[in-house]
């Protein structure tokens, strides 16, 4: 394993000499999101894998300073060693794959953002998918459905209260949506589902509200549903509903949804106050199931599926087999990076052209 020292640059390094692809500054790579397969040029420019991570690592070192500050010590000396050194495998032109050294695993640390949502989008979606189709009968067994459901995204919000605390936002934004769902009307429009709780902070305090997909029985008209939430919310009528269907597959409405618990802080309004407050709701649920869909995830014994015939044997991400971006016979190795290492790799690579890389 190559050692790589701390003072070294990576562009001496023999190993990591780049390619030039043949469009300098261009990138072969495709984004995909949803349905799209293209970046659009018209819209705004995307910003670069290490401009990213710039921007993450700021927000983490934000966040450690004001740990320290507020005496949570232990949390920050975890979050200081998050994603601080990583081993990575690379051919020299792109990193095919990276281990951190230490993951905090902190809630609200920016590197493991990603990794959070993914552990709750492999934990959902095959409860959700098999929801579609089947049911938990009066006996509590589980039956095949005689009626579709149509999943949608619900955005519910509450009235700001000036100054109030986020404890007590969370609370009661919670208490109305508990009132919301009892009601007779849900029942018959809705069998449950899954909702998150995000929280937008701003000079004037507090903003939560609770994105949500919903297992929607039979139509209901979205002014019906606002002036039911307007009910139990103290007069809130910022509502939105909508079909996954019209914006992507399940897996993009529950990655819709779940993003929101693990998305990144906005560190530019935050400070010392709202990170106390913060810490006072520590350990409490900000992602959870509701309804029959909760008793369908108790129940339901997700299949494991049996391994399907390669069409073609992978190739394995070891040292010294071939990088699989590359078409040439360019060799696999692994090097050890600080992060700031690793960023100046990636401008690197991009400077160079070549596609993107498996993100951490």
């Amino acid at each position: 394993m190559g050692n790589l020292a701390t003072n070294q640059k990576l562009d001496i390094f023999p190993t990591l000499t780049l390619k030039n692809d043949g469009q300098v500054g261009q990138s072969s790579y495709v984004h995909k999101k949803g349905k799209h397969s293209h970046i659009d040029d018209a819209k705004p420019k995307r910003k670069s894998e290490s401009e990213r991570l710039e921007i993450k690592y700021r927000t983490k070192k934000k966040l450690v300073n004001l740990l320290n500050a507020v005496g949570e010590s232990k949390t920050a000396e975890s979050m200081a060693l998050c994603g601080a050194r990583f081993d990575v495998l690379t051919c020299g032109q792109h990193i095919v794959a990276q281990t951190p050294n230490h993951r905090c695993n902190v809630r609200y640390c920016v590197l493991c953002a990603n990794r959070r949502a993914n552990k709750y989008q492999k934990k959902y979606l095959p409860f959700a998918s098999a929801f579609l189709k089947f049911t938990v009968d009066e006996l509590g067994r589980i039956v095949k459905r005689r009626t579709k459901i149509t999943p949608c995204l619900l955005t519910l919000t509450q009235v700001k209260i000036k100054g109030e605390k986020l404890k007590d936002s969370r609370e009661r934004v919670l208490s109305s949506f508990r009132n919301f769902i009892r009601h007779d009307f849900f029942d018959d429009y809705f069998d449950g589902g899954l909702f998150t709780v995000d929280n937008t902070t701003s000079d004037d305090g507090n903003h939560l509200h609770l994105h949500i997909v919903v297992f929607r029985k039979k139509f209901i008209d979205a002014d019906l549903l606002k002036e039911e939430w307007a009910k139990v919310s103290e007069g809130a009528e910022n509502l939105n509903i909508k079909r996954i269907e019209d914006v992507g597959t399940l897996e993009d409405g529950l990655r819709e949804t779940i993003k929101y618990v693990s998305k990144p802080l906005d560190i530019e309004n935050f400070e010392r106050e709202h990170l106390l407050e913060l810490l006072e709701i520590k350990g409490k649920r900000m992602i959870d199931t509701f309804g029959e869909f909760r008793k369908f995830c108790q129940i339901y014994k997700p299949e494991e599926k049996p391994e399907e015939e390669p069409k073609k044997e992978k190739q394995k991400l070891e040292e010294g087999n071939y990088c699989y971006h590359c078409n040439d016979d360019s060799v696999l190795f692994h090097v050890r990076m600080s992060a700031k290492q690793k960023i100046d790799f990636y401008r690197q690579i991009e400077a160079r052209g070549s596609p993107p890389t498996q993100n951490q």
